[in-house]
């Protein structure tokens, strides 16, 4: 009966069509919701995310109608794991560069994530700006609450200094003497996983400055693991620098797939972040057969 059942259901699920979609190498599916629902399981997304069972990317957007006057739609965003995320930097350039495509964004426009409202604008020489709204550096925003939003750990013999922030979605942020290499960002995402600091997780930002408007960053993204490219991880490492006066607005934060600038020069106002976002490919979901591995 439960394999009958599952059948059932399979053969009654909508599977909609996708896009594939990338900025700096943060890739992405996105599934249009809008019309009819689309709902998957943990398993189903994971595999969706799967670079050889799936489609494969970094996070799943899904476009669903928003309620809340002025917001042209909900992104609800899913990591490769199948969790939640509230905010996606690099993720809602590329929507923005998806609904102008298809005509239903002029030039700016106001995307609804669970983080709350991310305004999008396109430029005039092709680059996205997405404004991820006003950092929030009390610790009880992006981990525990504590007496301070930083302190020092000994990492494998280094004493190294942690910073936290949050645009929505918690990060730390490690300023490093050299820029950070693939083992080190496993390394350091491994250390933080489990942390009594960081109940929800984190997003583990290791940067290196380059200069006072240059910043070489690699990221370790909750739920995802090591990416090209982090956009909320940008401006995070951008504004808790900034704010410790150690750069200057604009930076320049170069990652594996490219670089973003990030304004930041209001400590009461929202970062902005502007880069390329590229339309991949399209295609069609096929349903998974219940008794599959």
């Amino acid at each position: 009966m439960d394999g009958q059942r599952s059948a059932a259901a399979v053969k009654e699920q909508h599977w909609p069509g996708f896009s594939k979609l990338e900025a700096l190498g943060n890739d992405f599916v996105l599934i249009d919701a809008r019309e009819r629902p689309f709902t998957a399981g943990v398993d189903q997304l994971r595999r969706l995310a799967d670079r050889r069972l799936g489609v494969g990317c970094d996070q799943i957007l899904v476009l669903e109608s928003s309620v809340e006057s002025g917001a042209l739609c909900r992104v609800r965003i899913h990591n490769a794991d199948g969790s939640a995320a509230e905010q996606c930097g690099n993720g809602m350039r590329a929507v923005a560069l998806w609904l102008h495509q298809r005509n239903e964004m002029d030039e700016q426009a106001v995307l609804l994530t669970g983080a709350g409202k991310v305004h999008v604008r396109m430029e005039q020489n092709g680059l996205i700006t997405a404004s991820l709204g006003r950092p929030d550096f009390s610790p009880a925003a992006w981990g525990k609450p504590a007496p301070a939003d930083h302190w020092e750990e000994v990492i494998d013999g280094q004493r190294v200094l942690v910073r936290g922030v949050s645009l929505g979605n918690p990060h730390l942020v490690l300023d490093l003497e050299e820029a950070a290499d693939e083992t080190q960002v496993l390394r350091m995402g491994e250390f933080f996983r489990d942390h009594p600091r960081l109940p929800r997780g984190a997003n583990i930002n290791l940067a290196w400055r380059d200069g006072r408007d240059r910043v070489v960053l690699r990221v370790h993204e909750r739920g995802v693991g090591p990416t090209m490219a982090c956009g909320s991880g940008a401006c995070a490492t951008a504004v808790v620098l900034l704010r410790a006066g150690l750069v200057d607005s604009p930076a320049a934060i170069r990652q594996p797939g490219g670089e973003l600038v990030i304004h930041w020069s209001d400590p009461s106002g929202p970062v902005q972040m502007t880069g390329p976002a590229r339309h991949v490919f399209d295609g069609n979901l096929k349903p998974e057969e219940p008794d599959r591995p």
